[in-house]
């Protein structure tokens, strides 16, 4: 997923159409095809469809949330003329404040309607809240602590996205140098080559951090982006072509494998922290037909999610790896495979420090007083957070259950709770029990899927650090037992 800068150029439906393929075909898909594996192809395309239905849903809630907002104001704002200022301001200032985004919005908004307007001239804040944020969202439903929990989610989703892209590129580069020569090498001489990719990684991911603007990014990200993208391509290609070479029986339905593929799902719809961004984006003329052709394209990515992970677990069968790319044939020097998991390991370096990028602009505006004038304290603050992933990475240096986790809870949160949440208190005055119940009940799924996804993401993980353990040790008995003990 792509993070969309705040205020961006307005744009065409077209470009809106790329923005949203972009930021939904991520790195999350390559590990659809081992969540088929583990659930089913029946099982996942139905939780797949369930999901993705679910999410639109909810992310259009958020676009009503806003527009509900705008409207309450502009109500407000007609009412405050029609009164007066003086009066107005006397009877009701809790609400002002309330509709204002902070104390210094409010003041503005005092100055601007003490002096002579026209009708039809938008004041300041409204132009303003054009451009509301999730954390916005949060602000007016619940308050302070309605902003706080989203910033926090979206910090803690960020940085998990960026640990699962490191951990994607050091096992590509530590398969393809197996690939070249390393095939003898022992599991423990393969963990120690990923920790120094990993070093690598962040040494030159530090000064990439310190960025101030996406738009120092905006070429490299796009290239990136392309790249992906291509290789996205050639992989569901091979993928196809590979099908008929492999002769299976496919897992069609498995309860085992349903809240880990309830989890991933989550994790590839997640797009609640974007969506206002998205229709902000797009012309005023055109905004009203937003909701149709996010819906449409919505669609095909749903389809394409669900052929890209059938096609994979069906060309390599229960050999389906967490990461499709290292199921691609090997070989022994500079091949086909190798070239396209170098093009996904630059694409998913170069996004990096995008999706770091909003991660750190909360923190620095949380914990440091006027940061675009200390910025030295942001560049540490950056540079810890880079180290912080490498420590998540080394922790959990699992890709598809880190994926899990990060969908059971965060995704979770983002997706459906929040905007359920948001939902039903900001239209509390205005809406149908029927509605209430559409939001409780997206509220309880939510909360349900949080659960079971985040008690199967934590037993895998502790399944997968088990196996590692007891696989290292019997290579170790193994080189004792011969007198050869590794060094």
């Amino acid at each position: 997923m792509t993070f969309l800068e705040k205020g961006s150029k307005e744009k065409g439906l077209f470009s809106v159409i790329a923005n949203i393929f972009v930021s939904f075909i991520g790195g999350g898909v390559l590990g659809l095809p081992y969540a088929f594996k583990e659930a089913g192809v029946i099982e996942g395309s139905v939780i797949m469809s369930v999901v993705g239905i679910i999410s639109i849903y909810a992310m259009l809630l958020i676009i009503k949330c806003k527009y509900r907002l705008l409207e309450q104001r502009s109500q407000f704002v007609k009412a405050y003329k029609l009164k007066g200022a003086t009066r107005a301001w006397s009877q009701s200032q809790s609400r002002l404040r309330k509709m204002a985004i902070n104390a210094e919005d409010t003041e503005n908004l005092l100055k601007y309607h003490a002096k002579p307007h026209s009708d039809e001239e938008s004041d300041p804040i409204t132009e303003k809240m054009q451009d509301l944020t999730y954390g916005d969202l949060g602000y007016f439903a619940m308050g302070w602590f309605g902003r706080l929990v989203v910033d926090i989610v979206l910090l803690v989703s960020q940085i998990g996205f960026c640990c699962a892209y490191l951990i994607f590129i050091c096992e590509n580069l530590s398969d393809n140098i197996k690939g070249l020569s390393m095939s003898s090498f022992q599991l423990e001489i393969r963990s120690a080559f990923r920790v120094g990719c990993l070093a690598i990684l962040l040494f030159f991911l530090c000064p990439l951090a310190f960025v101030r603007h996406l738009n120092t990014l905006s070429i490299s990200s796009f290239l990136a982006q392309c790249s992906s993208l291509l290789a996205f391509a050639v992989v569901f290609w091979f993928d196809f072509q590979h099908i008929h070479h492999v002769v299976i029986h496919p897992k069609k339905i498995s309860l085992a494998g349903f809240p880990f593929f309830l989890a991933i799902s989550i994790y590839c719809y997640e797009g609640a922290g974007m969506v206002l961004s998205l229709e902000s984006s797009v012309i005023k003329e055109k905004r009203s037909r937003f909701s149709f052709v996010f819906i449409s394209t919505m669609i095909l990515v749903t389809f394409l999610y669900i052929a890209f992970g059938v096609c994979g677990y069906l060309s390599f069968g229960k050999a389906t790896n967490p990461i499709i790319t290292l199921n691609l044939p090997k070989g022994k020097s500079l091949d086909f495979a190798m070239i396209v998991k170098s093009f996904l390991c630059l694409s998913m370096f170069f996004t990096y420090p995008v999706m770091m990028f909003p991660a750190s602009k909360l923190l620095e505006n949380h914990l440091i007083n006027e940061p675009e004038k200390y910025l030295w304290k942001g560049n540490i603050l950056r540079m810890l957070l880079v180290l912080l992933t490498g420590l998540v990475v080394i922790t959990i240096p699992d890709f598809a259950n880190l994926m899990a986790l990060i969908g059971a809870t965060c995704c979770t949160l983002l997706a459906f709770i929040l905007p359920g949440l948001f939902h039903f208190i900001i239209f509390k005055e205005s809406t149908t029990l029927l509605l209430q119940v559409v939001d409780v009940t997206l509220i309880l799924i939510g909360m349900i899927g949080a659960f079971i996804g985040t008690y199967d993401a934590v037993n895998r993980l502790s399944a997968s650090n088990s196996l590692g353990s007891s696989h290292l040790l019997n290579i170790t008995a193994h080189h004792v037992a011969h007198g050869a003990v590794p060094k």
